[in-house]
């Protein structure tokens, strides 16, 4: 089932940025969000609105790679001697 490989998907993007698995639970069953109308994303993605959990995905995965880069000298040395090119 679509919807099935769809939130596994979601689990293995979770888990790669740092969820474990006992979080990656509680983030689908307990958290609930202000992007999902104060809902779990359980909740959501059972009534069908699973582009509304992949958004809020998509979000965490924005946040964590953004402070990811604040916290990388490397890679902001790289962004400043692009903007010479």
């Amino acid at each position: 089932m679509w919807s099935n490989r769809e939130a596994t998907k979601i689990n293995l993007v979770l888990g790669k940025i740092g969820y474990s698995d006992a979080a990656i639970t509680r983030w689908w069953n307990h958290d609930t969000n202000d992007e999902l109308g104060g809902r779990t994303p359980t909740q959501v993605w059972t009534c069908g609105e699973y582009e509304r959990v992949k958004a809020l995905v998509e979000n965490l995965v924005s946040s964590q790679f953004a402070s990811q880069l604040a916290n990388n000298p490397t890679i902001l040395k790289r962004l400043e001697e692009s903007k010479n090119l």
